[in-house]
C-alpha cells in the first residue's frame, strides 16, 4: 500500500473554494519560510486572521498550526515580503488543471503574481504587473521553457484532457491505440495521478493492470462507467475529507482524501470538517516551526499523542477479535448453506462468462428477489471492484470472492480468521511498545530542567530517504532497496501501476523504481535508474566497470513463485520480455543539495546530480575505508559551497553521508562541480 505523499491537480481543483473563502480580499500582513514550507500570515477585515501554507512540488492548504518566525528570514523570503506585505489578495486560482496554483496581489490597477508550481522539485515565483519573472526560488533552464530572471514567464506545456469537461463517449479515444495498462494510459492521456486512476478502475470493476488491448466491449463500458461515476464525484465536491489509516499499523497514515475512494475501503479513517484540516493533520509540523510556548507544552502534546496511539490500538485489537469471530460464522455460514452459495457463484460467474454487465447482473437479482427466489433473496450487495457478493446466511453477513467455489470460500474464511486471531497478538506488542515509550516519557518529566533548551535543529527527513534516493536529470525521484527487507517493502508498498521496474543482471543488486506522476520517464532517466542500480550492486566491491540491467513494469513483478517452485522471502518472479539497457558504465557522484538552511546529502549517477546541484564529487570503487572516504567528501564539499553555507556542511552527520554509499570501499576521484 503506497502512502500519499503530494496533493494532485485534483485535490487542488477540490480545495480551490476553502482557499478562495479565506484568502481573496484579505490582506497579507506577513510572509514565513522554513525551508520548502511558505506560511502568508492573512487577515481578512471581516473574518480575521488566516494562515495560507504552501510547500513547493507537495500542497497548498490552510493551516492551523502555529509556527515561529525565524530570527534571521531567508533572502528569498526578504523579496517576497517586500513585495507581498499589507497587499490585497485579489484571486487564488488554478491554472488549467495543473498543479498549478496562481495567487494574485495587488489592486486593479497594479499587481503581481505568485506562482506556486507543486509539479516535480516545485518552484515558487513572483511575476511582476507584465508576467515576467521577478523574482523566483529556483531558476533552470529547460527543454520547454525557461526559468530565468526578467524572462516571460510560461506555464508548462498542458498535460492531456480535462477530465472535468469530457464528452460522454471520450473514453474510446482515449484508450485508443494504447499498448501500456489501463492505470497508465488513463494517467497519461487524462492528466490524472494514478491513484484517481485505480479509483476509476475500482469503480468500474475492472483490472488496473490489465492491458488497454486484452478489454473485450464489456470492459471498455465498465471502465467507462466508472469514469462517469468520479467524475460526478468531482463535481459534487469534497464529502467528509479524510486522513485514511493502515489497519496494521495504527500510527501510519496512508493518504488524505476528500471523499471516501473505493480503493481504501475497508480501512480505518478519521474524518475531518474541511480538507485542509485532513491535509494539515497528515502532514503535521517538525520542530523547526514550533512556537516557543508550544515547544515548552511538548511533554503534553507527547503524552496525549501517545494515549491517542494507544486508544487506537486497542481499539484496532477488538476489530480483530470481532472481524475473527465473524470470519469463522461465515466459514460455517457457508457450509451450512453449500449447495446455496453454490449456485449463486455458479450463477454469477455465468452471467459474466455470457458477457451481462454488473448492472444487468444487479438488475436480474433484483427481479429475482420480487419473485422469490432463494438465491436471489440472500444477496445483499455486489461490488464489482472488489470482485465480492455480499450475502445473509441465516442472520450471518458473509463476503463471497466471485472468482472462488463455495469450497475455496469457506477455507479462505477460516484461513483469515486464523491471521486476524494472529495479528492481535502483535497488536498487544505495539501496545506494550507505545506504554514503555508514555512511561519512559512520565519518567523524564519528573526531574524537568529548570533551563529552558533551544532544540537543536533536525533536519525533517523526507519519506524517501529511507531508501537510496536521487532525483533524475528529467526530474523523476528513482528510489532503491538498502537490504533484501527494503528491496521488499519498495517493490510491495512503494511501487504503483504507473512507475517503472529496474534490476541490474546482477548478484547482490537493489530493486530499483522510478515513480511516475505525469510523463513517463525518457531514456535518460531509465539509463541513470540503470547506473544506479549497477553502482549499488555486488559490482562495486568486486571493482567491475561496467554492468547489464532491464526494466519492466509493474505488472511483470510478482511475488508468487509458479506452482511447485519456491521463492525465497523478498525475492520476485518476473513474467514478459525484459528491456535491457547494456554495458551501463559504474560512476558514482556524491554531493549536497542546497535548501536554505539544509544540505541533503545525495548521490547517483553524475549526469542526474548535474542536473540538480553544482556541489559534488566522484567518487570510483577501491580500497580505502569508508569513515576516512566520507571525512574527505566533506572536506571537498566544504571548498566548493559559498562561504555562507560552509556550516550547513559541518552540521551532516557523519552517518547520513555513508547512508548514500555503496557497500565496501572507495576512494575520491575528482571534484565534479557544474559551474
Amino acid at each position: 500500500m503506497t502512502m500519499k505523499e503530494t496533493m494532485s491537480n485534483i485535490d487542488i481543483r477540490l480545495i480551490l473554494p476553502e482557499l478562495k473563502e479565506s484568502a481573496e480580499g484579505a490582506f497579507i500582513k506577513n510572509v514565513y519560510q522554513y525551508g520548502d514550507v511558505f506560511v502568508l500570515k492573512l487577515y481578512q477585515p471581516a473574518g480575521g486572521t488566516s494562515h495560507l501554507l504552501f510547500e513547493v512540488g507537495r500542497r497548498v492548504h490552510l493551516t492551523e498550526y502555529r509556527r515561529v518566525a525565524p530570527r534571521i528570514p531567508p533572502k528569498f523570503c526578504t523579496a517576497l515580503r517586500k513585495y507581498l506585505r499589507d497587499r490585497r489578495v485579489m484571486s487564488v486560482d488554478q491554472h488549467d488543471l495543473d498543479r498549478i496554483v496562481v495567487i494574485e496581489i495587488g489592486d486593479e490597477s497594479s499587481s503581481h503574481k505568485l506562482v506556486v508550481e507543486l509539479f516535480g522539485n516545485g518552484n515558487v515565483l513572483l511575476l511582476d504587473p507584465e508576467d515576467t519573472i521577478f523574482v523566483a526560488m529556483r531558476y533552470r533552464r529547460m527543454k520547454d521553457r525557461d526559468v530565468i530572471p526578467k524572462a516571460k514567464y510560461e506555464f508548462p506545456p498542458p498535460r492531456g484532457m480535462d477530465v472535468m469537461n469530457l464528452e460522454a463517449d471520450a473514453l474510446v479515444g482515449v484508450l485508443s491505440e494504447s499498448k501500456a495498462n489501463v492505470v497508465r494510459t488513463l494517467a497519461s492521456r487524462l492528466n490524472l495521478d494514478s491513484l484517481s486512476c485505480e479509483e476509476i478502475c475500482a469503480l468500474g470493476g475492472v483490472n488496473p493492470q490489465a492491458k488497454v488491448p486484452d478489454l473485450d466491449e464489456q470492459a471498455v463500458k465498465d471502465l467507462s462507467g466508472g469514469l462517469s461515476r468520479f467524475i460526478e464525484k468531482l463535481k459534487n465536491g469534497i464529502s467528509e475529507p479524510r486522513i485514511v489509516i493502515d489497519d496494521e499499523d495504527e500510527e501510519e497514515q496512508v493518504a488524505f482524501v476528500p471523499f471516501m475512494l473505493e480503493v481504501y475501503n475497508g480501512l480505518p479513517t478519521t474524518v475531518f470538517p474541511t480538507f485542509s484540516q485532513a491535509i494539515d493533520n497528515f502532514y503535521g509540523i517538525s520542530d523547526m516551526e514550533l512556537e516557543d510556548e508550544e515547544i515548552l507544552e511538548a511533554h503534553d502534546k507527547e503524552r496525549m499523542r501517545l494515549e491517542r496511539i494507544i486508544e487506537k490500538q486497542k481499539e484496532g485489537i477488538t476489530r480483530l477479535e470481532t472481524k475473527a469471530v465473524n470470519l469463522r460464522l461465515a466459514g460455517e455460514a457457508i457450509y451450512n448453506h453449500f449447495q446455496m452459495v453454490h449456485e449463486v457463484l455458479e450463477t454469477i460467474s455465468s452471467a459474466r462468462a455470457g458477457g451481462l454487465s454488473w448492472a444487468e447482473i444487479s438488475s436480474r437479482v433484483e427481479e429475482g428477489k420480487e419473485k422469490g427466489m432463494p438465491s436471489a433473496v440472500i444477496i445483499e450487495r455486489i461490488i464489482p471492484s472488489q470482485g465480492k457478493i455480499l450475502v445473509k446466511l441465516a442472520d450471518v453477513d458473509v463476503s463471497l470472492d466471485i472468482r472462488k467455489s463455495a469450497q475455496d470460500n469457506a477455507s479462505l474464511a477460516y484461513e483469515q480468521a486464523k491471521k486476524s486471531e494472529a495479528k492481535t497478538k502483535g497488536a498487544q506488542k505495539q501496545i506494550d511498545k507505545t506504554i514503555a515509550k508514555l512511561k519512559e516519557l512520565e519518567e523524564k518529566a519528573v526531574k524537568p530542567d529548570t533551563k529552558v533548551k533551544v532544540p537543536v535543529r533536525i533536519r525533517k527527513k523526507r519519506w524517501y530517504e529511507k531508501f537510496r534516493w536521487f532525483l533524475s536529470s528529467e526530474g523523476h525521484l528513482v528510489i532503491g532497496g538498502r537490504d533484501a527487507k527494503t528491496n521488499e517493502r519498495l517493490a510491495k508498498r512503494q511501487m504503483e501501476s504507473n512507475d517503472v521496474f529496474l534490476h541490474a543482471a546482477l548478484h547482490g543488486a537493489p530493486y530499483i523504481v522510478v515513480k511516475v506522476s505525469g510523463d513517463p520517464p525518457g531514456e535518460q532517466t531509465l539509463t541513470e535508474a540503470a547506473q544506479f542500480a549497477v553502482t549499488f550492486s555486488r559490482a562495486w566491491q568486486d571493482g567491475l566497470s561496467s554492468g547489464d540491467a532491464y526494466w519492466v513494469d509493474p505488472e511483470q513483478v510478482s511475488f508468487t513463485p509458479p506452482s511447485g517452485e519456491y521463492l525465497p522471502s523478498g525475492a520476485v518472479m518476473i513474467y514478459g520480455s525484459k528491456n535491457y539497457i547494456r554495458r551501463v558504465p559504474l560512476e558514482l557522484a556524491v554531493g549536497v543539495m542546497i535548501e536554505d538552511d539544509d544540505a541533503i546529502p545525495v548521490s547517483g549517477p553524475p549526469s542526474a546530480l548535474s542536473a540538480h546541484t553544482q556541489y559534488t564529487v566522484r567518487v570510483a570503487p577501491g580500497k580505502g575505508k569508508k569513515g576516512k572516504l566520507v571525512k574527505e567528501i566533506l572536506n571537498q564539499l566544504k571548498k566548493l559551497v559559498p562561504e555562507d553555507k560552509k556550516h550547513l556542511i559541518d552540521q551532516i552527520p557523519q552517518e547520513d553521508m555513508m547512508r548514500v554509499l555503496p557497500g565496501g570501499g572507495g576512494e575520491l576521484v575528482s571534484r565534479d562541480s557544474r559551474g
